[in-house]
């Protein structure tokens, strides 16, 4: 258990287990007058929950107690646990389309699927690897109690129970993503959208304004990463308090060397792809990423990502085969 205390506020970090690969995940408790306010609730796990139960008794709390539950995106490691305290009813906070992963519909669910399956498979998967790929969204599903938000945050407005605290949307790592910010301390509450020691994955998803069955479109989400990051680093920050790792400061030095990393990263995926092309997404990646490449949603991720990046400014170009397998080639 860790603290912060602000003038008129405290934010206390819960550090919780999990049994997912990412290791441990924080919630976080803001307390200002009456207001008990948690943030991220960790995945449907026995000793994930016994680990926020504990922290929230230090302060004399159980789930009933709290008063609001923020959900900073809709990612299981942060929200498997929102029932329990909906079922004792605790008002939900969050991003509007977060539902989509609280609790999905069977449509939702088909669409989804869908969409991984062919787009897994432009990328060139293997057959055995597309289906390990896609069972582990199975087993996401395992980790989460469904819940529904029950208030839906605005970017650019102030939390309704903590004025102090405005909204920020933070698309990128999760398409559905907010960060709570003090205007008066400078504390930022960002969820997985930047963490002290590791680049945050921006993760491929279907576009939420587009759904068209298998044919959605999907994100561009390491640009749309790399502008929100440009964006957060106009904000006065002071401390970032992160879904995984410790609450840190140098802020803005931490967001520079981030864009930075990915300038360099993406010249050496342009060099990799001159050396190898045409290639399929999944060869590039598992060639970029030798030591990850049972990860395969990750670093397709990662890959698809950079490539996005590459085509934008001109760079690469794909082209899709008669077997629909999409191979990539520098320009």
């Amino acid at each position: 258990m860790r603290q912060e205390r602000r003038q008129g506020v405290e934010i206390h970090r819960i550090e919780m287990p999990t049994p997912l690969a990412i290791g441990s995940v924080n919630a976080f408790l803001i307390v200002e007058g009456d207001e008990r306010i948690l943030v991220d609730c960790g995945p449907r796990h026995e000793a994930t929950q016994t680990a926020l139960l504990s922290g929230l008794q230090q302060f004399g709390l159980n789930p009933e107690d709290v008063t609001g539950l923020v959900l900073t995106h809709g990612h299981v490691d942060h929200v498997g646990l929102a029932r329990l305290f909906q079922s004792h009813g605790v008002p939900i906070y969050s991003h509007p389309d977060v539902n989509t992963w609280l609790n999905p519909d069977g449509e939702w669910v088909n669409y989804r699927q869908d969409f991984y399956h062919r787009l897994y498979r432009e990328c060139g998967l293997p057959t055995e690897v597309l289906g390990r790929t896609l069972q582990e969204y199975s087993i996401y599903h395992s980790l989460n109690d469904r819940s529904v938000v029950d208030v839906h945050l605005e970017d650019g407005k102030t939390f309704p129970v903590l004025p102090r605290f405005r909204v920020i949307y933070v698309p990128g790592h999760a398409q559905a993503a907010l960060a709570l910010f003090d205007e008066e301390n400078g504390d930022l509450i960002v969820g997985d959208q930047l963490l002290p020691r590791v680049s945050s994955n921006a993760l491929i998803e279907p576009r939420l304004d587009a759904q068209s069955g298998s044919e959605a479109e999907r994100t561009k989400s390491l640009l749309q990463y790399r502008e929100n990051l440009q964006t957060l680093r106009t904000y006065p920050i002071r401390r970032v308090h992160p879904g995984h790792g410790e609450t840190f400061e140098d802020v803005h030095a931490l967001i520079d060397q981030r864009l930075t990393d990915q300038e360099t990263r993406k010249a050496r995926f342009l060099r990799l792809l001159q050396d190898s092309q045409p290639c399929t997404a999944f060869e590039l990646a598992t060639a970029f990423f030798p030591r990850h490449s049972h990860q395969t949603s990750l670093i397709l991720s990662e890959t698809l990502g950079y490539l996005d990046w590459l085509s934008a400014d001109g760079s690469v170009m794909s082209s899709a085969g008669d077997d629909g397998i999409v191979r990539w080639s520098t320009v």
